[in-house]
Order: C-alpha cells, then sequence, then structure tokens
C-alpha cells in the first residue's frame, strides 16, 4: 500500500482564485479522495465479511490489530462511516478512476452503507433511541469483558449524533424521520445540560460545547432533495437555536474568548480550550447558516440578525482559536490550551484539527465582508494544509493520515486520539468534500 511518489503542494499565500484552479482541486482529488476510496477497498478486499468499513488498523504503524478487535464495535464510526461512504460517492463521478474501480467503488460502498444503516437501527432499538460508546460485535454491552453501563436515555451524546445523521441519509422516508426524532431528543438534551461527552473522555470540567457544535452539521444534511420540509423546519429550528445558545454561552464579549466548557451551576466559563473543536465549530456554524439561508425555510428577521451575529463571531473565534492552538515550530494544532494565559494543557497534536480549520477559514473568507479578516483567513487556511500536508500523510498507508504528532517534537506518536483504530473517512476527508463543494467542481480533471 506504498505511495512513494508522494510530494506535497506547499501554499504561499493564496488567493481565492487559486484555491479554485485545476491544479489545486486536483491536488486534493488525488490524495484525499482518491487515496481514502482505494484504502477503504483494499481493507474491505482483505476481509469482504467484515460488514463495515475496516478501521481495525493502526495509521501511527500501519499495522492491523489483533483479530480480537473485531469483536468490538464503536457505533458512532458506524454513523461516520454512513455518511463519509455517502458524500463520496456523489462526489465520484469528478474523480478520475478507470471505470471497473468505480463500479467497484460504487458497489462495495452501498454494501457497506446498507450494512452501517441496518446496525445503527437495530442498535438504537436495543438501547432505547441510544447508541453506546463500545460495544461488541452482537451489539452487547460487554465487549472482551469492558465493564459499561447501557447509556441512560434520558441523556444524549456524540455517538447518537453520528448515528442519527447518518440516518438522515437513508432513502427510506421512515428511516429519516426516526434521525429526526432522535435528533429533536437529542437537541433538547443539549438545551437541558444533558448532553455527555464519551465515557472514555468523561465530562469533569462542566458542559462542552460539541453537542452545540455536532448539531449544526444536521442543515446541511436536511437541505437535501426530497426531505420532508416539516422535518427540515423542524431540525432548523433546532440548530438556530443552538447556535445561538453556543455564541452566548460559551463565547465571552468582555474578553474576546472562546470556551470549550462552562460551568453549569455559574454558567462561568472555563478557561480550556480545545482549538481543534473550536474551529471546527466555526466550519459546521457557517456551513448550516449557508446551507438554511440557500434553503430559505424558516427565515425571519430574527433568524436573519442571528446569522449575520454569527457571521461577524465565528471568524473572531476561528483566529483566536488558530492563535492559541497553532504550533509555530513543529506545524500543527495542539489539543489544549489555556485560553487566558495560553499555556498548553495538552500538547499532543491531532491530525484531524487542520483540516477543521481549512474548511472553517475557508467559509469564513466567505462569510466576512472585512477584508483583513478575509485575508488572516486565507492565511490560516495556508498554514493549517501546510502542516497537513507535510506531516501527516503516510505513504506507507496510501496517505492515510497519522492520527497523533508530539507538539514538542514533531514526532509521529502512537497514540489514539480518541479509539485505537483508523477512521472511516470522516476525518479529514469530510472536511476536503466541503471544501470542494464550496469551490467550483466543474472542470475537475484528475491527473
Amino acid at each position: 500500500m506504498n505511495l512513494p511518489s508522494y510530494s506535497p503542494l506547499i501554499l504561499a499565500g493564496p488567493t481565492f482564485d487559486f484555491l479554485e484552479s485545476n491544479a489545486y482541486r486536483n491536488f486534493l482529488c488525488e490524495h484525499v479522495l482518491k487515496t481514502g476510496i482505494r484504502l477503504v477497498l483494499q481493507r474491505h478486499a482483505l476481509r469482504p465479511d467484515w460488514p463495515y468499513v475496516d478501521t481495525k488498523f493502526n495509521p501511527n504503524t500501519g499495522s492491523d490489530l489483533p483479530p480480537e478487535s473485531y469483536e468490538v464495535i464503536y457505533p458512532w464510526l458506524l454513523g461516520r462511516g454512513v455518511e463519509a461512504l455517502v458524500r463520496h460517492l456523489e462526489f465520484l463521478d469528478i474523480l478520475n478512476l478507470p471505470s471497473d474501480e468505480k463500479e467497484a467503488t460504487r458497489k462495495v460502498f452501498s454494501q457497506l452503507i446498507e450494512s452501517m444503516t441496518g446496525a445503527i437501527l437495530e442498535i438504537f432499538s436495543r438501547y432505547k433511541e441510544r447508541c453506546p460508546f463500545r460495544i461488541g460485535r452482537s451489539f452487547e454491552m460487554d465487549p472482551l469483558n469492558a465493564p459499561q453501563e447501557a447509556p441512560d436515555p434520558g441523556r444524549s451524546g456524540a455517538g447518537d449524533i453520528f448515528c442519527a445523521k447518518a440516518l438522515l441519509l437513508s432513502p427510506s422516508p421512515e428511516v429519516r424521520r426516526r434521525g429526526v426524532e432522535i435528533l429533536d431528543q437529542v437537541a433538547g438534551h443539549v438545551t437541558e445540560g444533558l448532553f455527555d461527552l464519551e465515557p472514555a473522555k468523561g465530562n469533569p470540567r462542566g458542559q462542552s460545547q460539541c453537542g452545540h457544535m455536532l448539531f449544526l452539521a444536521v442543515p446541511a444534511l436536511a437541505s437535501r432533495p426530497g426531505f420532508d420540509q416539516h422535518d427540515r423546519a423542524r431540525l432548523f429550528r433546532r440548530s438556530c437555536q443552538l447556535l445561538e445558545l453556543v455564541l452566548n454561552q460559551h463565547f465571552d464579549p468582555a474578553t474576546r474568548l472562546f470556551s470549550e466548557y462552562v460551568d453549569q451551576q455559574t454558567g462561568r466559563p472555563s478557561e480550556y480550550l480545545d482549538p481543534g473543536h473550536c474551529v471546527e465549530l466555526v466550519g459546521l456554524g457557517l456551513s448550516a447558516i449557508h446551507s438554511m439561508e440557500t434553503d430559505g425555510t424558516g427565515m425571519s428577521p430574527a433568524r436573519a440578525l442571528l446569522f449575520e451575529r454569527a457571521k461577524s463571531l465565528l471568524p473572531e473565534i476561528l483566529i483566536g482559536g488558530v492563535k492559541a492552538g497553532f504550533n509555530e515550530r513543529h506545524e500543527g494544532m495542539f489539543k489544549a490550551a489555556n485560553n487566558r494565559t495560553g499555556e498548553i494543557i495538552d500538547a499532543t497534536m491531532p491530525w484531524w484539527n487542520l483540516p477543521e480549520a481549512m474548511r472553517a477559514s475557508l467559509f469564513a473568507t466567505q462569510a466576512t465582508t472585512l477584508p483583513d479578516v478575509k485575508h488572516e483567513c486565507l492565511a490560516i487556511y495556508a498554514k493549517c494544509h501546510n502542516a497537513y500536508f507535510r506531516h501527516y500523510l503516510n505513504p506507507n498507508m496510501m496517505l492515510f493520515p497519522f492520527q497523533t504528532r508530539s507538539g514538542e517534537s514533531g514526532a509521529v506518536l502512537d497514540s489514539a486520539p480518541a479509539v485505537p483504530e483508523g477512521d472511516p473517512l470522516y476525518h479529514s476527508n469530510l472536511s476536503f468534500l466541503d471544501v470542494l463543494s464550496r469551490l467550483s467542481t466543474q472542470d475537475i480533471v484528475s491527473l
């Protein structure tokens, strides 16, 4: 699975015109989309009996995980996998792949999407519309004797959002409606402070902004053709509610600082900043606004004012997050920093926050009317592009990214930010698919 001919494209001072150029779009198609598709196909060919995207490998070393890893399922990766494969299929025609490879992609991806969607439905049925963080191959709660409790149906978590979003992409109106109902429940739990981070991390610092942030990926899915108009309006309302809440609760207008957590009793923002989650909020928030403005469902003067406020604040949040989190010496984004003192809390540098920053900065460039902010956002795009494509693509894994690097040395670390296996093309590919979707896709001719 080697790809020895890889050479990164380095951006000096990009203009928007250059990002729309055929050369740049070709680079993303060749070194992100095509390689990702081929890796999924190759992994599937090695184990065709595995019904899901085969992520049972270590991205940092390229080694396969032991056979017992197939007895463990992370359901939220199923949801991410469905969304990623559906989006890749939609871009398949612009890629310069042989016809037989395109045919194989359509066949395998469609089978995997059907299998993963079926598993998600069964998991939701078994666990009262909740998606556990980690289960066994037969969906039991005790994979390899790891003690866990079934998730509380009176609360919600990130996995519920990922898996319910996957249901929105089903061709079945009944399945889509089930996803809508689950997401509506999740949004209610987020507003009530009943949203938890995955059990592996806990939630010790207060209420996270992750529930608000992840939900803001929903409008882009709800605005797709054929989606029920009432359900679309319902999800748009919830998205606006959470967008307003996260701006009110997690952004301090006095200090102009964004916080990952707020104290649920006092409402006081913490000093903890996750730069990756910060920039992900910006990208998904601006994506949500773009989808809702373009669709027009439920637009009102109050909603328009909210969108204008968000389009003013989100680029500022992006710039502040990157300033606090970017490691200039070793080119990467720290996992966590103190947003007041600048102290680095977690010096590891995961891969996914750089493409998230690229998506956010491109969208912010398009959203802001201020020339200085546009210039700064384009500079962020270039900086994060260069860091990602210089340091994170693994030539021994068909350019699948290393997951973690050290912020102290720049070296690749054999450490997993969330789960000890690969990601099903969600991070980072969806960020790049969103970038390409905002750039013109006409006349792309892959080299």
